[in-house]
């Protein structure tokens, strides 16, 4: 059976293909290669759809293996191996991530990807690389700093 093709009351609105509402083109997200530059569906309803996506287990895991694919070069399954192998410890400091957190993927920026990770850390100690540049003479300045201070 063919949907019946209503036209908008105005050029300024168009009809929603899921909620079948009638709303302004401002509601719709851009898209280059529709006839008026627009989405087919409204951006409330692809916020609806993005967040039942969310709550999927099945889409979540497949979302992180994306990231972790397209950042590092690995996949889910190789991230959930060196938390295993590290017993889901920060490599640095020895400690498990808080609840609600997770260890993050330590990698050399310089290398190719696939190549660059080094490990699981926590997000504390990766930031602490991070504004270290990960450079292992500023980090002995920094440590040799510490001690004369007292810590």
């Amino acid at each position: 059976m063919r949907r019946e093709v209503r036209l908008p009351e105005s050029e300024f609105t168009q009809f929603c293909e899921v909620c079948d509402d009638e709303k302004p083109l401002t509601r719709f997200g851009r898209r280059k290669r529709a006839p008026n530059g627009r989405a087919n569906v409204c951006r409330d309803c692809v916020r609806a759809a993005n967040n039942r996506a969310s709550r999927d287990p099945q889409v979540v895991r497949k979302r992180r293996d994306a990231r972790l694919w397209r950042v590092y070069g690995i996949t889910l399954a190789d991230y959930e191996r060196m938390g295993r192998q590290q017993r889901w410890r920060c490599a640095i400091c020895g400690q498990k991530a808080v609840a609600g957190d997770r260890l993050v993927v330590d990698h050399d920026h310089d290398k190719p990807k696939g190549q660059a990770v080094r490990r699981l850390l926590c997000r504390g100690e990766n930031s602490a690389l991070g504004h270290f540049g990960d450079s292992s003479a500023r980090m002995d300045r920094g440590s040799a700093y510490l001690r004369r201070h007292g810590k």
